[in-house]
């Protein structure tokens, strides 16, 4: 069937070749195994691409620029840092719709140790949540943290160190008892099989010896490609090819404020995408769960202090597996009581669920008015976040978005959005 005929002229001059790839996007699409992924059928699309959210740059000198090494053409000037990487999918409207958007747009980032692919192609192959909210209408926006993978971090102190720019000190021990020879180098967080399997809940008991096979088994209710975790030597890696090393403490605002209004790298830059595409919706995972929230309280969102729904660009504010704050001001609160809230936490969490911080965010937001909601995925009701929400959903852990349930969850979450006219 002939697509129609589209309202913007970037889509006109690449529609032919455009709907020819993404036809096949599904079986080129990146997973860990090339076998493994499945055709979804076509996905139309009004635009496809990429960009980045400015940095900031700062003068580094020659020497600090190359590391020390004396090849290359490297000189001395101004380095880029901060920038924001972002990938969007933009589906087709229907036709004779061309003027209307069904839902906001949504922004989306990943946690720790990870990036943009925890959104895309499962581990065994199946579709993730970046082609299945474009599928549901809406334009979609993936986002790598400031800090890890193709958004900026800053490698300054590391070639400082290495040339003798800056003086390295001692302070403290490691855990392992080793000494801290250079405070002044940002730590680097390497996940580990044996953090992701504890973090993640995968298993019936913590992991304290790598393989965790040797010492926990599953959840038996887990709903996860449990054959894609691998833990341990000579193991199935379709998921750890996943992570990948966590910069996030080179930046200038790390570590994280306790003002959730206080200035933090991704926040920050999540606000300028908002704002560029005139409002949406933002939805972060563990990490930066509480990224959304903080974004909405930044200076540039439009949003706080509070100066009415059309200035304010963050339009809806989801966080998975928990982000809240219980030390909210009046203003934040008077703020955070106009923008719908949901917070999502999945299976085998020792109690109490929820966390007091979100008890008290509930209380203080709903108490004012506002639209907080807070959903256990096992202990669901009917009904309980929006007029025919599911009942309960066990056995889904941290790594919602890419579980054997990931569908269900996202339905979930549109259904909640649509219940909000977002």
């Amino acid at each position: 069937m002939r697509s129609p005929k589209p309202r913007h002229t970037v889509y006109r001059a690449v529609l032919s070749s455009a709907l020819f790839a993404l036809a096949l996007l599904p079986t080129i699409a990146s997973a860990q195994e090339y076998r493994d992924v499945k055709s979804n059928g076509p996905l139309h699309l009004r635009g496809y691409g990429s960009f980045f959210i400015e940095g900031t740059t700062h003068y580094i000198n020659a020497d600090v620029a190359r590391g020390g090494t004396t090849t290359g053409t490297v000189a001395d000037g101004e380095s880029m840092i901060n920038q924001m990487y972002v990938q969007f999918m933009l589906p087709l409207v229907e036709k004779g719709k061309k003027h209307f958007r069904k839902h906001f747009p949504i922004g989306i980032v990943h946690g720790c140790c990870l990036s943009t692919k925890s959104w895309q192609t499962t581990p065994d192959g199946r579709m993730g949540w970046d082609e299945y909210f474009v599928r549901k209408g809406f334009d979609t926006y993936m986002i790598d943290q400031v800090g890890r993978a193709r958004s900026g971090f800053d490698a300054t102190k590391y070639n400082m160190v290495r040339t003798d720019n800056l003086q390295c000190t001692a302070s403290g021990t490691a855990p392992s008892g080793n000494s801290i020879v250079c405070q002044e180098l940002p730590a680097v967080l390497i996940a580990t099989d044996r953090f992701a399997w504890n973090v993640f809940r995968w298993g019936t008991t913590p992991c304290t010896v790598s393989p965790c096979a040797s010492t926990t088994i599953p959840h038996p209710d887990l709903k996860f490609p449990i054959k894609n975790i691998g833990v341990g030597p000579k193991s199935n890696l379709q998921f750890y090819n996943m992570v990948i090393p966590d910069m996030t403490t080179t930046l200038s605002g790390a570590p994280a404020p306790a003002d959730p209004a206080g200035f933090y790298n991704s926040p920050a830059q999540m606000v300028k995408l908002a704002s560029k595409v005139g409002g949406m919706v933002l939805m972060g995972h563990s990490q930066s769960s509480s990224f959304p929230t903080r974004a909405a309280l930044q200076p540039e969102s439009g949003c706080y202090p509070w100066q009415g729904k059309s200035k304010c660009k963050v339009k809806g504010i989801i966080q998975l597996e928990t982000g809240c704050f219980g030390n909210l001001t009046p203003d934040q609160i008077d703020t955070l009581k106009h923008i719908p809230i949901l917070v999502v936490d999945g299976d085998y969490f020792a109690p109490p669920r929820p966390p007091a911080a979100c008890v008290t965010m509930m209380d203080q937001i709903n108490g004012a008015g506002g639209d907080m909601k807070y959903a256990l995925l096992p202990d669901l009701t009917h009904g309980s976040l929006y007029p025919g929400s599911p009942g309960p959903m066990p056995g889904i852990e941290h790594m919602m978005m890419i579980g054997t349930k990931n569908i269900e969850v996202a339905d979930l979450l549109i259904g909640w959005m649509s219940s909000r006219r977002l």
